[in-house]
C-alpha cells in the first residue's frame, strides 16, 4: 500500500468477537497503519446489568436503545479529533446510523466487518447500507440479500488467526495435567453440540466454555463448571490437547449442519497453535486448507469416532498434519492478512488514500507543533486546527479570500505555491 492510513477501529461492546477486535488493531499496527481504537468493552459490564434494572421488556430495549445512543456519541468523541482515513467497526459495535452519517458528510470513509451466520444475526438488514464497505464470512445467497438491502461494496473476508496470540508454546507439566485429554472442546453449548457430545462422554474427554448448563448428560466432561474461558487458556487448551474438535454451531440439527457454508475462527486457531483439529465438514473449507493433509473432516459422530481412534493410534500423522496446518495458516491465514485484503478492496472500489488524493496533505496539529504554536506561522496554522488535513492548496486558497495587506507567512506560502507549480 505504501504510506500507512489512519484507522480508527471500534470494537463491540461484549460477546465471542470482542478479542478479533483486538487482533484487527495489532495486524494493521503491524503492518505499518496508525490505529485508534474504540475499545467498548469498558461498557459491558454497564450494558448487561439493564436485564437486572426491570423486569418490564419495553423498558429494557429503552434502556438499551440509550445506552447504545451514548456508547454511539462516546465513540465518535473519540474518531472525530482522530481525524481517520477509515473507521473499521466489527460485529456488533454501536456506531448508529446518524453517526455514519456524519463520518459520510466529513469524508471519511467507513468499513464493518460482519463477523456472523447472517441466518441467526439480522441487524446486517439495517448496517449493511449504512457503511461505505461491508465484509462477511459468507457469501453466495448472503451477496444476493446484501445487493437487495442496499450495499454499496460488499466483500467475502474470511476469518484467521493472530500470528502472536495462536502460536504454538512449551507447556509445563502442570499446565498439560490441566488442560490436556486426549480429546478437547472450546465453545458454547449450541443445541447440536450438545447432542452430538453425548456420544463422547465415555472417552477422555473435556468440554471447555459456557452456556451449557441444562444438559446434564455432559456436566461430568464440562470444565469449571461452564465458565467462559479466557483466550490465553483456549490457547493452552489447543497446545495441551491431543485431539481438538471444532463442530460449527448450529441451533437446529442434531450435530454436523450438512449446509454448513461459513468457517470459524477456532479453524485457523487451532492449527496456529500447532493443535490437531477434526473439524465438520464445511462447504468452503478447501479454499483454505488442503482437505486430508492439512485438516481432517468429518460428517457424523460414527465418523468422528473413528477418527478419534485412528489418530489417538497414530500420533506421527496427527502431529504431521498439526504441522502441515501451522505452515498454512502462517502463510496465508493471519489477521495481517485479512487486513492487507480488506484495504486492498477498498482501495480497489473507490477509496483513495490520502497520499493520492492530495498534493502533500498534512496533519495541522502536527504542523502547529512542529512550527510552535507562540510562533508567527504557528499562530497563522491555528486557524486551519479542525481540518481533518491541510495542503498548501488549502492555504493559497484561505489567503486569496481575504482582503488587505499580506503577512510575512502568507507571502512565503504564496511563493512556495508559485514554486510548485
Amino acid at each position: 500500500m505504501g504510506k500507512g492510513l489512519r484507522i480508527a477501529v471500534v470494537g463491540p461492546i461484549y460477546g465471542g468477537s470482542l478479542p478479533i477486535a483486538g487482533y484487527c488493531v495489532a495486524a494493521l499496527r503491524n503492518l505499518g497503519h496508525e490505529v485508534e481504537f474504540i475499545d467498548n468493552s469498558v461498557h459491558s459490564e454497564f450494558y448487561l446489568s439493564i436485564d437486572g434494572v426491570t423486569k418490564s421488556k419495553p423498558h429494557r430495549d429503552i434502556l438499551r436503545l440509550k445506552f447504545e445512543e451514548f456508547a454511539s456519541e462516546a465513540a465518535m468523541a473519540r474518531i472525530v479529533p482522530f481525524k481517520p482515513d477509515l473507521v473499521l467497526a466489527l460485529a456488533q459495535a454501536p456506531l448508529q446510523g446518524t453517526a455514519l452519517a456524519c463520518l459520510r458528510e466529513q469524508g471519511i470513509a467507513t468499513a464493518f466487518w460482519f463477523v456472523e451466520d447472517f441466518r441467526h444475526m439480522g441487524y446486517w438488514k439495517v448496517a449493511a447500507s449504512q457503511y461505505d464497505y461491508f465484509f462477511t464470512i459468507q457469501k453466495g445467497e448472503f451477496f444476493d440479500r446484501l445487493r437487495n438491502v442496499g450495499a454499496r461494496n460488499a466483500a467475502f473476508l474470511p476469518m484467521a488467526a493472530s500470528a502472536e496470540i495462536h502460536r504454538k508454546m512449551e507447556l509445563s507439566p502442570e499446565e498439560r495435567r490441566d488442560f490436556g485429554s486426549d480429546v478437547s472442546f472450546v465453545g458454547a453449548g449450541y443445541y447440536n453440540r450438545r447432542k452430538l457430545f453425548e456420544g463422547l462422554v465415555d472417552l477422555d474427554f473435556r468440554i471447555w466454555g459456557n452456556e451449557w448448563g441444562s444438559c446434564p448428560a455432559l456436566r461430568g466432561v464440562l470444565q469449571r463448571d461452564g465458565a467462559r474461558v479466557t483466550t490465553e487458556d483456549s490457547v493452552k487448551i489447543f497446545n495441551a490437547a491431543r485431539i481438538n474438535i471444532n463442530l460449527h454451531s448450529s441451533a437446529y440439527h442434531e450435530g454436523v449442519n450438512p449446509h454448513g457454508d461459513f468457517v470459524n475462527p477456532r479453524t485457523f486457531e487451532i492449527p496456529g497453535c500447532g493443535g490437531f483439529q477434526l473439524v465438520d465438514s464445511r462447504s468452503h473449507l478447501g479454499d483454505f486448507f488442503e482437505i486430508g493433509r492439512e485438516v481432517i473432516c468429518f460428517d457424523s459422530l460414527g465418523d468422528l469416532r473413528e477418527k478419534i481412534a485412528h489418530y489417538l493410534a497414530h500420533p506421527g500423522e496427527r502431529e504431521a498434519v498439526a504441522e502441515r496446518g501451522r505452515q498454512r495458516v502462517l502463510r496465508d491465514h493471519t489477521y495481517e492478512r485479512r487486513m492487507e485484503a480488506m484495504i486492498d478492496f477498498v482501495v480497489r472500489n473507490g477509496f483513495v488514500p490520502p497520499w493520492k488524493a492530495m498534493r502533500e496533505r498534512e496533519d495541522p496539529d502536527r504542523l502547529i507543533g512542529e512550527a510552535g504554536p507562540e510562533t508567527d506561522l504557528g499562530r497563522y496554522l491555528a486557524r486551519f486546527a479542525n481540518a481533518r488535513s491541510l495542503k498548501l492548496d488549502d492555504v493559497v486558497r484561505e489567503i486569496r479570500s481575504e482582503r488587505g495587506e499580506l503577512s510575512r507567512v502568507e507571502r512565503i506560502f504564496l511563493a512556495l505555491n508559485a514554486i510548485g507549480r
